[in-house]
């Protein structure tokens, strides 16, 4: 029976073999095309590099953008370096370099580029835009801002430009010209980004009333976040509001934003509060949280709070460390005051109210405070 089995079988699947054609080689390109689009740049750069027209203006592209995406810049400028040298005015590479020049802080080589891009279409609102943020990143305000005024007048509905132009004046502490374009754009956009950009060029031009308004537009939905609690605490604190500045400082502090300045913010509204337990140990957390540049006016805010508690010894301690960071001549006259007040022995009164009078300071009550205790002390010594 077997001798029956194979040639039946033969018969049987000879058409299918019939049918069967040999594959052609698939398209290289194709190939390459779809390696791109699952990420895999490393396999496709090998096939690129294999190519017969390996230097074609396609594949230079090709090779640049997989090598750009890979994080690869140099290798990157390289590929689209000698696009250019084959046409220099080609779109892509001349973006791709502007870009690629600005991570690498080849600023003048970016603006060179973008410069050609709009030399050949000036209307164009998105080379004026990307060379307006290459021109933040090096630091050229002047320059960031007159590409990013053209690109918003090509596109009045850029929310990305509108955003870099506020931010940069922002940056630069123009406040008042950030309030004027932001309040211009958000007349034909609604973006949340404009209004809370506007809320904050309000508070840097003290309109707090204004800037509590703008952010809670923000918050109609229900929407809070610490940045916008950030603009309502300062608003508030800075219209003597001190409960509702508390509401939104412990807001902040509640969602584990714990800067050392918000702390501080706290402890002065206890402080104006009167409610002095409070305000030192708010104000102990804010020296806790870090030393910055705040640091002496902290220190000093807590001797005035010690002070103001009676406790002259810790008030004492704390001006003395408030002076040393920040040599404020004032301050050796709260010494002074504070060790005429705890200690019997007045040496050291005198000697703190001898060293304010040899000081710069101009204030006139505490001059003449001076000069009177010091010959009081002086007299019955």
């Amino acid at each position: 029976m077997k001798s029956l089995v194979f040639p039946v079988l033969v018969f049987f699947c000879a058409p299918s073999f019939a049918q069967v054609s040999i594959p052609e080689n698939p398209d290289p390109r194709q190939e390459i095309d779809l390696l791109i689009q699952k990420y895999q740049y490393s396999k496709a750069l090998v096939l690129l590099d294999q190519s017969d027209d390996s230097l074609s203006m396609d594949v230079l592209q090709l090779k640049g953008s997989c090598y750009l995406q890979m994080g690869n810049y140099d290798d990157a400028i390289r590929q689209f370096e000698t696009v250019l040298k084959i046409d220099s005015t080609d779109i892509k590479a001349l973006y791709a370099l502007g870009q690629l020049y600005a991570s690498n802080k080849r600023f003048l080589d970016a603006y060179a580029c973008y410069e050609t891009l709009i030399a050949n279409d000036e209307l164009n609102s998105i080379y004026y835009k990307q060379y307006g943020i290459v021109a933040v990143q090096a630091h050229a305000p002047a320059l960031a801002l007159a590409n990013f005024l053209r690109a918003v007048s090509l596109n009045p509905g850029d929310i990305e430009a509108h955003t870099s132009l506020g931010e940069m004046l922002l940056d630069v502490d123009e406040y008042r010209m950030a309030d004027s374009l932001l309040s211009i754009a958000l007349e034909t956009n609604s973006s949340p980004q404009l209004v809370f950009l506007l809320a904050k060029a309000q508070m840097g031009e003290h309109k707090y009333k204004d800037a509590i308004e703008t952010t809670e537009q923000l918050m109609v939905r229900g929407d809070t976040i610490p940045a916008y609690a950030r603009v309502l605490g300062i608003s508030y604190f800075r219209l003597d509001q001190f409960e509702e500045a508390l509401r939104w400082l412990n807001y902040m502090l509640e969602n584990d934003y714990k800067a050392d300045w918000v702390y501080f913010y706290a402890g002065i509204c206890y402080q104006r509060m009167d409610k002095l337990d409070l305000a030192i140990i708010y104000l102990n957390r804010a020296v806790e949280e870090g030393i910055s540049k705040n640091i002496g006016d902290y220190y000093l805010q807590l001797a005035t709070c010690y002070e103001a508690a009676k406790d002259f010894k810790k008030a004492i301690k704390f001006y003395k460390v408030a002076y040393e960071y920040s040599k404020k001549d004032i301050l050796l006259y709260h010494l002074a005051c504070n060790y005429d007040v705890y200690y019997k022995d007045k040496t050291q009164a005198i000697a703190y109210f001898r060293k304010y009078l040899d000081s710069d300071d101009t204030i006139k009550l505490a001059r003449e405070y001076s000069r009177y205790k010091l010959n009081e002390l002086e007299f019955y010594r």
